[in-house]
This record gives structure tokens, sequence and C-alpha cells, in this order.
């Protein structure tokens, strides 16, 4: 392919050039345009990277959904004289955690806590902090429930295990049974509700399980990372919150799927083993490690330079914005930056000055306004400046 296939030829470059994208300061690199919104600079180029995660997770919620509910999974054989598959079938009303209760439980609740904790426990922080913090937790929650539930329905169908109420599911025509061979299948059924027949092949693994627990361990790490506790406080409502609350709920809903007679305990416990695994792996890949001292934050926005390397061919660098140092102020581009200016002694202060830093050991913190386009780093102190 050569030199020139190590490129390629960007067609956001074309749609925006010389309106979505901006020179930089070094020659041939080029970053995406900030456009005003909300009361926030919003990066285009980093929006559209976003939109894509959610594209993503949408999609897998609809195929595996169409997959659970109107697809035919494969069917397995079965004994009329199995124990464990001839229980009582009870309707969706009648089960513990009916789907509306279910997604009530991952949706509605962890939505109110995820803002409610994120106001209050990034109430220091700037409101871009917190909006990303919201947005990052609630992505990622999505994403984890999407992933597991895509999983889970392709092992479901695929493994064609049946529930413990299938025989009462099936509604077996006796007449048709050899009394020397108790193994049949669905061609002995006279179910005509096909959905309900063939929900009855679907019980490896549990996917209420899998799903509340995915939801819950996403939410116990948001929490835990949030609000936080020492080993003195073991015993305080913090544990409480964010530990005991997601846990009683996710084990409730898993292992009620037991009674209700829609799956065996080995179905749940695989079921939430694959939750709080993709919980794990979702929340860290969106946020840092809960289990420190300091805060766990959802990390900052993704950040993408073009540099041009010769025509019509790009290199993309992808880095991140720091929303933590900055937070917009008004409509003219404006924002906060926060300046560290608290000197351990006159000393220090002098020695960082004569070095021409603006950045200084400290205690404690100001904050200054300045032009939205100046260079958001360690910069160059004004002659005038005093502290």
């Amino acid at each position: 392919m050569g030199e020139h296939g190590a490129c390629f030829a960007l067609w956001i470059y074309t749609l925006h050039t010389g309106e979505g994208m901006e020179q930089h300061q070094e020659p041939g690199m080029l970053v995406d345009r900030l456009y005003w919104c909300g009361g926030c600079n919003i990066s285009l180029l980093s929006a559209l990277s976003y939109a894509l995660d959610w594209l993503l997770y949408i999609i897998l919620i609809v195929v595996a959904a169409f997959w659970s509910t109107v697809s035919t999974p494969r069917k397995s054989d079965f004994s009329i004289e199995d124990v464990s598959i001839l229980h009582y079938y009870k309707s969706e009303s009648e089960t513990y955690a009916p789907l509306w209760y279910l997604l009530v439980m991952i949706i509605l609740v962890p939505l109110i806590m995820i803002i409610v904790c994120s106001l209050w426990y990034l109430k220091d922080r700037g409101k871009l902090r917190k909006l990303w913090d919201m947005h990052m937790a609630i992505l990622g929650s999505t994403g984890c429930v999407a992933s597991q539930f895509f999983v889970v329905v392709i092992v479901k169908n695929t493994a064609a295990v049946p529930r413990p109420d299938l025989v009462s599911r099936c509604i077996v025509d006796y007449l048709l049974v050899d009394s020397t061979n108790t193994m049949i299948n669905d061609s002995y059924c006279l179910q005509t509700d096909l959905r309900v027949l063939n929900d009855g092949f679907r019980s490896f693994p549990s996917g209420h399980s899998s799903t509340i627990f995915a939801s819950q361990t996403f939410l116990a790490l948001f929490l835990f990372g949030k609000i936080g506790f020492t080993a003195s406080e073991y015993f305080s409502w913090k544990l409480v919150l964010s530990v005991l609350y997601p846990l009683t709920i996710a084990l409730k809903i898993s292992f009620s799927r037991i009674s209700d007679n829609r799956h065996k305990i080995a179905d749940v416990l695989v079921g939430d083993l694959i939750g709080l695994s993709f919980g794990i792996f979702f929340y860290y890949l969106y946020f840092s490690n809960p289990f420190t001292e300091v805060k766990s934050l959802a990390f900052p926005p993704r950040k993408f330079e073009i540099t041009k390397k010769f025509d019509d061919c790009y290199k993309i660098t992808i880095s991140s914005y720091n929303i933590d140092a900055t937070d917009d102020t008004t409509e003219e581009g404006k924002y906060t930056e926060s300046i560290d200016d608290t000197p351990t002694n006159l000393e220090t202060m002098q020695q960082f000055l004569k070095m021409g830093h603006y950045t200084m050991p400290h205690r404690g913190k100001r904050s200054i306004t300045v032009p939205h386009n100046r260079p958001r780093s360690i910069f160059q102190a004004p002659n005038d400046t005093k502290f």
C-alpha cells in the first residue's frame, strides 16, 4: 500500500474547512471547533465520538430485544418425568419482578441517584464537571446493561436450556407420548402461544439476574467513588447507601426468579456473575478507580487533533480536554481557571516568580476569569502580577 496507505482522507475536514476547524499554533495542526451550547463549550468531534457510543448501545438493546421476543430459539428434547421442569407456570404479572419493575430499578432509580449524588458530592466542582459525570454515569450504565443483554440473549437462544416450568408451558399431549420413551420435544405440545412456549427454552442464564447485577454493580461503584468512607465508617449510612442498597436490590430480584419458577439456581448464579463482570468493566472504562482517597471522577472528554501529513491525508491524535481546570462562565467564551497561589513561604514564592511560573506550591486556591482564547495550561506570569 506504500506511504499513502498509512493515512486517510478525513471527510469531516472537508465539511468544516475554515468553519468547523481552527488552525492550531503549531504548523500543520488542526483542532475541532468548540461550539457554545447550553452554557458550555461543546467540541464537535468529541460530541460525535460519544454519539457513536450511544448509537452502539442503542443498537445492541434493539437487536437483543428483537432476538429475545420475536426470534425463535433453538429447542432441545426434554423428559416429562424430569421433576426439575415440572413446576407451575406463573404469568409475568404474578412474578416478584415483572418487566416494568425491572425497568424502574435499572433506569429510573439509578438516574435519580446519579443526579442527586453528582450535584451534592461534586458541589465544589464546576458545572461542566457535574454535567460530565452525570452524562458518563448514564452512558456507562446504559453500556453495561446493553452489552450484557446482548451477550445473554445469544447464550439463551443457543443453549436452549428448559425452564423449570417448561412442561406446564408446553401442555403436553400425552396421547402422543410413547410409554416406553418419555423424552419428547416441542412437537408434543398443545400450547398455541408460541411466545410462551419458545420462552420456555431460554432458562440459561438468567436475564433478570444479569441485568440487575450489571446496573446495580455500576451504581454501587459510582456511589462508592463519590461518597467514599474509611475503615472507621464501615457501619455508617454511607455503606448502606453505596453498597448494601444496590446489593440488596440485585439479590432480591435475581433470586426471586427461582421462586417464580423461571430459573434454576445455576442460571441465577451465572447471570449474577455476568452482570457483575460487565458492571465492573464498564465503570472502569469511563471512571477512575473508586477505591482511593480521592473522589472517583469520569475520564475527561476525548480530544481530537488532526495533523496534515500531505495532500488530503491526515493523522489523528487522541488526547483529552481538561474540564477540571476550566469552567465556562459567559457566552463570550470566558472560563474560570483555578490558580494555586499560597506558597509555603516567601522565599519559595520568589523563586517561582523568578522562574516565570504562575503556578506555585500551594495550600489554597483562588479563581480568576480570563479570555477563552488563552492557552489552558501553565503560563508565564505578567510583570505586574501580585500575590
